[in-house]
C-alpha cells in the first residue's frame, strides 16, 4: 500500500510538472500591440540603385553594403566629393545636403546631411588605397526620419576620381 501511493503520488507529481511546462510556454505569449512594428511595417528601406545622379560626376565616394555588391555596382550611398549626397529610401532616390564634417583623425571623417524628410550620419573610416586616385573605405550609415525612427547601415566602397 505504501509503495502505491509513492507511485500515485510520483505519478501525480510528473503530471503536474508535464502541465505546467507545457502551459508555461504559452503563457509567455503576448498578443502584438496595435502600436508594434510588425514584420514588413518597417518606417523605411534603405534600398540599392546602380544608376548615377547627373550630380555625381567626376569625383565621387560610392558605398555599397559589402564587397560583392560593390563588384556588381550596387550602391545604397553616393556623394560628388562636395555638398550633395544620394541614398535609395522606400525605392526612391532622397538627395541630401551637407551639414557638417569633422576629421576625427587621419583616417575617419565624420559628415552630416539633411533631406526634407531625413537625417544622415556618415562615418567614414579610410583602409587604404585602391588605384592611383581610389580609396577604399568602410564605415557606417546612420539614417534618422522626421519621426526618430532610425536604421544604421555598414558599408563598403571608394571615393576617388
Amino acid at each position: 500500500m505504501k509503495n502505491k501511493r509513492k507511485f500515485l503520488f510520483s505519478a501525480v507529481m510528473a503530471a503536474l510538472v508535464l502541465l505546467y511546462a507545457c502551459g508555461s510556454g504559452n503563457s509567455n505569449k503576448t498578443e502584438p500591440s496595435a502600436n508594434a512594428p510588425q514584420a514588413g511595417d518597417l518606417a523605411f528601406t534603405v534600398d540599392t540603385f546602380s544608376t548615377f545622379p547627373p550630380e555625381i560626376d567626376g569625383c565621387s565616394c560610392y558605398f555599397s553594403n559589402d564587397s560583392l555588391e560593390f563588384k556588381q555596382r550596387q550602391y545604397i550611398y553616393m556623394n560628388n566629393l562636395g555638398k550633395t549626397s544620394f541614398v535609395k529610401i522606400n525605392d526612391s532616390l532622397v538627395k541630401f545636403t551637407q551639414t557638417g564634417r569633422e576629421e576625427i583623425d587621419s583616417l575617419n571623417v565624420k559628415e552630416t546631411y539633411k533631406s526634407k524628410g531625413y537625417e544622415m550620419a556618415v562615418h567614414i573610416k579610410h583602409i587604404g588605397k585602391n588605384g592611383y586616385e581610389t580609396w577604399l573605405n568602410t564605415g557606417t550609415i546612420t539614417l534618422t526620419d522626421k519621426n526618430g525612427n532610425s536604421v544604421t547601415k555598414e558599408f563598403y566602397g571608394e571615393c576617388g576620381c
